[in-house]
């Protein structure tokens, strides 16, 4: 689902949105909470909250990447700014 929206969003893109896209940084728990976050879901220990925590946050990470990298080849192929 959240590939799909993404797919989709990026087909709308122009040269500014593109950009702006690729100016998003995802503000999410620090590389520390993250490792904690994953080695509890590795063992099965998250609890309903930090699952959610874990949840959301790899979701919008994908959803970003797909973007960011729908953005790049917007303005790859748009040519030379």
């Amino acid at each position: 689902m959240v590939s799909e929206l993404a797919e989709r969003l990026g087909d709308t893109l122009n040269e500014a949105s593109a950009r702006a896209i690729l100016a998003l940084q995802l503000n999410g728990p620090t590389p520390e909470r993250r490792q904690e976050l994953a080695g509890k879901a590795n063992e099965g220990l998250l609890t309903t909250e930090e699952f959610a925590e874990y949840e959301t946050y790899a979701q919008l990470r994908g959803l970003l990447a797909v973007l960011q990298s729908k953005a790049r080849l917007h303005l790859k192929s748009s040519g030379p700014a």
